[in-house]
This record gives structure tokens, C-alpha cells and sequence, in this order.
């Protein structure tokens, strides 16, 4: 059960368009799998829709939801170009709105090495906001560390603990620059998370003086 969810200002921005376009494919692949969230999203594009009525906000962007919706319950059809064929495996994890990002099944893409027991798939990058799949070796703790900016996390498959809270499929968490923290994967098995992260990670424990700039480079 999705316990960890968006917050309600993160989901009136994706509702009225206003949400850029990273975070915006976060929120829209969490949607896919909480029909609680999609519920919620739906109620503030109404309000929305009759404050527009009433004159009182700007107009925004309608359907966000039903954009959603419309991916899930209908995977995009042909069109110039054949479709990626997804491998089971990879359909069974990735949410719609994320497998335009793929150019191939997970086990296809160009998994590098980042630490001892993770690897990450750089997806895309604008400017000094990063698109990431993280997989993570069942019990591996990833080293302690903060960022220059937000950094949005949507579990995928499996599980992580951060402090004393459990993530677990579909959850999403946001950690701001002040947070430093260091997560651990579950024990039963590896975790797949999508990351966006805003500027550079800094790593925090006793060898990260030595590693931050390699990470900067």
C-alpha cells in the first residue's frame, strides 16, 4: 500500500500545468500507480475549473489527469516510428509516463557503476536538473549525502528505509538541501527508484572530501 504521497500544493501545480517538467514526470508516474493521488488531482482541476468560471484565477492547462489516464488505459499507438518492445519486466515496473524516457528495456540500458552496490541510468538532463533510474543491491546503504536542491525520489520496485522511514513502491519522498540522509535498501531484494535532482550531490561521510570532486566532474 502507497503510504508516502505528493503533497497537495505538488499536485494543484501538476493539475494546472504549472509544475516544470521533471518534477511534472515524477507526480504523473506516481499518479499511474495511486488512485487516491488521481482522485485528488482530479477534485483540484474542478475547483480550478469554477474559479476559472468566476473569473478569479488565470486559465490553466486542463486534463492533466485525463492525459494520465488516457496513457494507462491506452498505450500510445503507432505512429512515424515503431514502438520500443518492452520487455515484460520492464513493463511490470515502469509507469507509462516514464517509458518515453527509456531507449530500451532495463536490462539494455547503460548501467554505470556509481558505489558499491548502485548503479544509475542518467535518462535526460536540463541544465542542473538530473532524470535518473537508481537500482540499489538488496541491503546496500547508499552513503550519506545532500544536494544543492531538491532531489524527488519515486520507489519503482522494492523498498528503502531512510531513518526511521520505510519507502516502498509507489511512494514518493522529497528531500530538500537541508536533509542528509543515506538510505538503505531492503534486505529481501534490490530497489528501482526514479530520482530528479536539482544541482550537485554531496557526499557527507569521512571519504567524502575525497569523492565530491569526482562527483562535480
Amino acid at each position: 500500500m502507497i503510504k508516502h504521497h505528493p503533497s497537495d500544493e505538488l499536485l494543484i501545480q501538476y493539475a494546472n500545468g504549472s509544475l516544470p517538467s521533471p518534477e511534472a514526470l515524477v507526480i504523473g508516474s506516481h499518479l499511474a500507480a495511486c488512485a487516491e493521488c488521481r482522485h485528488r488531482v482530479k477534485t483540484f482541476e474542478n475547483i480550478s475549473a469554477v474559479l476559472m468560471e468566476d473569473g478569479d484565477v488565470e486559465a490553466v492547462s486542463a486534463h492533466a489527469l485525463d492525459t494520465v489516464l488516457s496513457m494507462i488505459d491506452n498505450p500510445a499507438k503507432e505512429d512515424t516510428a515503431p514502438l520500443i518492445q518492452f520487455d515484460h519486466a520492464t513493463l511490470e515496473v515502469i509507469p507509462p509516463p516514464l517509458r518515453s524516457y527509456l531507449g530500451d528495456s532495463l536490462s539494455k540500458l547503460d548501467w554505470k557503476r556509481t558505489g558499491r552496490g548502485i548503479e544509475e541510468v542518467s535518462l535526460a538532463r536540463q541544465d542542473d536538473v538530473r532524470i535518473s533510474l537508481l537500482r540499489i543491491r538488496a541491503g546496500q546503504k547508499v552513503p550519506s549525502h545532500t544536494h544543492q536542491g531538491d532531489e524527488f525520489t519515486l520507489v519503482l520496485s522494492g523498498g528503502y528505509t531512510d531513518g526511521d522511514t520505510h519507502f516502498g513502491k509507489g511512494d514518493m519522498s522529497l528531500a530538500d538541501s537541508a536533509k542528509d540522509h543515506a538510505p538503505v535498501a531492503d534486505k529481501d531484494g534490490s530497489c528501482l527508484c526514479l530520482t530528479v535532482r536539482k544541482g550537485a550531490t554531496k557526499l557527507t561521510g569521512p571519504i567524502g572530501r575525497f569523492l565530491n570532486p569526482i562527483l562535480r566532474a
